[in-house]
């Protein structure tokens, strides 16, 4: 067998004297739809956003693509040797502050210089120490770094832009246009032109896919909650991802726009999509999911097709409360 698309080990986190999640451990296999299912207080969404990067674990590993989240949020190589450079510059600046004050002083040129290099020595130590602290906090929060390499997320409660239209929120989404630098837009504008016109024709594609096309230009605000829950998977799919976290996908949505997210997910999965899903609606993870994992006080309980879960007793125990 191949390597799991996503693995969970040991995974751990806390907040003050609660164990949110307590030792879990599981695995995701590329192309498939698993469940994420368990009673209220289970560890669902805390698991979630550890494996979105918006939590950082006490303990455990997560591995996507078999390498460690940590390592994929961690800074660049390019922000790295910035923030270096800043550090460097900072030092600078210092010590050349410090050497004009003391000279402004009545200080020996050679005893400014001392001075100023002293200073330097002490600034660059500074900026270093700051540059150090920086790098850790960047590292385990920055979960749009997840996003680049194809692990990406919806919410619960959707976060659409409602004063731009569907389609704008949909074109807002690609990473890495160009229209995203000011210089481009002055000098290169025929490539924002015309990479625009191609991230306009996927929304548009998008929205047909989804059978919202009817809304292109109606802003977000307007749209239904069903409506915005499309909008969300569209706005993730135009990110091209391999793994997609789906946070109740159908909670609030009526019967109708339900059958159609299960219809589009199904088929995305068929094209080689990855999903994850936590929801609390039985029907639609049994109908949905190949694979069913179950948490209970933040431990996996147990993993399986549906056939196995549904009548598991440790599962109606968990469930219902039952010693």
């Amino acid at each position: 067998m191949s390597d799991p698309l996503l693995a969970v080990e040991d995974l751990r986190k806390t907040f003050g004297g609660i164990v949110a999640v307590d030792g879990a451990t599981f695995e995701i296999e590329s192309g498939t739809i698993t469940g994420l299912i368990g009673p209220n207080g289970a560890g669902k969404t805390t698991t979630f956003n550890l494996i979105s990067g918006f939590y950082v674990p006490d303990n455990g590993r997560i591995s996507y693509r078999g390498t460690d989240l940590q390592y994929l949020m961690a800074p660049t190589d390019m922000e790295t040797t910035i923030w270096g450079s800043a550090a460097g510059f900072s030092g600078g600046v210092i010590g050349a502050a410090v050497g004009l004050g003391a000279f402004s002083f009545g200080a020996l040129p050679a005893l400014a210089i001392t001075i100023g290099g002293a200073a330097v020595g002490a600034g660059g130590y500074i900026a270093e120490e700051r540059l150090t602290q920086s790098r850790e906090q960047a590292r385990n929060a920055r979960p749009y770094q997840l996003a680049r390499e194809g692990l990406v997320r919806t919410f619960q409660l959707t976060r659409e832009l409602g004063e731009m239209t569907a389609l704008e929120n949909l074109m807002l989404a690609p990473q890495g246009q160009a229209g995203e630098s000011v210089i481009n837009t002055w000098f290169r504008r025929d490539k924002v032109s015309t990479e625009e016109e191609t991230v306009r024709q996927r929304g548009v594609e998008m929205l047909e896919l989804l059978e919202i096309e009817h809304l292109r230009d109606e802003p977000a605000e307007n749209l239904s909650g069903g409506q915005r829950k499309l909008l969300e998977l569209g706005r993730v799919l135009m990110l091209d991802p391999e793994l997609i976290l789906l946070d109740e996908p159908v909670a609030g949505v009526n019967p109708t726009l339900t059958q159609k997210l299960m219809d589009r997910i199904e088929k995305l999965s068929s094209e080689g999509y990855t999903f994850c899903i936590v929801e609390h609606d039985m029907n639609v993870i049994m109908e949905l999911s190949e694979t069913i994992i179950v948490m209970n006080e933040g431990k996996r309980l147990i993993q399986g097709p549906p056939e196995q879960i549904r009548n598991n007793d440790a599962v109606i125990d968990a469930y219902l409360g039952v010693e």
